[in-house]
């Protein structure tokens, strides 16, 4: 208590003593700035004094405002778990959120986009017209900086759809690279017609073939 008494002390003097200065020594060097601003510097000064008077109390008063905040967000329907979470939340304008399963199903669908300067509104429906070149490096560039995989339905599941395991933005990306979007007849066949090839003159798994799967 002691401690926290004398750093109160010294941060209200330095703080009257620092506004004195301004209003009746007036140097040379605070021509320029304005009674707010330094009152403001002052302030922030005293606080700082305080703080380092008693560091132990920092880690309360923190504490205690973040639950503060808490409570006040509580209100506007925000329930905050963590309390770090405070500062970020407390900016946010709008919050969207939703349970998996009920408006969505943890599937994402590349829909639109732009591919090798050609903006498509419909990639789901629609035919993307480009070189075999410009199709070959799009589908080179998604299956190679990929983590995800794609795995066929268990016969006995409802739901014939393909797995998707990894990142979901990834296997949207493979599952449109198996489509006939990126194209225009035949890129993306021809690219699985090298692809047979390769494999079949690897004679992987072979006697006297490659070691690694093209």
């Amino acid at each position: 208590n002691n401690i926290g008494n004398v750093g109160i002390g010294a941060a209200i003097c330095t703080f009257l003593a620092m506004i004195t200065i301004k209003v009746y020594v007036a140097p040379d060097y605070l021509q320029d700035v304005t009674l707010f601003a330094h009152a403001l510097d002052a302030f922030i000064i005293g606080v700082t004094i305080v703080v380092v008077a008693v560091p132990e109390g920092l880690p309360l008063a923190v504490t205690i405002s973040l639950a503060y905040s808490t409570k006040k967000m509580l209100k506007d329907n925000n329930l905050i778990r963590h309390l770090q979470a405070c500062e970020t939340m407390g900016n946010a304008t709008n919050i969207c959120s939703d349970k998996t399963g009920t408006l969505t199903e943890n599937r994402m669908t590349v829909v639109k986009g732009v591919f090798a300067n050609v903006m498509s509104e419909d990639c789901v429906n629609g035919r993307l017209d480009m070189s075999d070149s410009a199709a070959e490096i799009i589908l080179e560039g998604i299956a190679t900086c990929s983590t995800a995989r794609i795995l066929p339905a268990p016969k006995d599941d409802e739901d014939q759809r393909p797995h998707v395991v990894g990142n979901k933005t990834e296997a949207a990306l493979l599952q449109l690279s198996r489509t006939d979007f990126i194209g225009s007849g035949s890129a993306s066949g021809k690219a699985k017609v090298d692809f047979d090839v390769r494999r079949a003159k690897a004679n992987f798994g072979k006697e006297g073939g490659s070691r690694l799967f093209p």
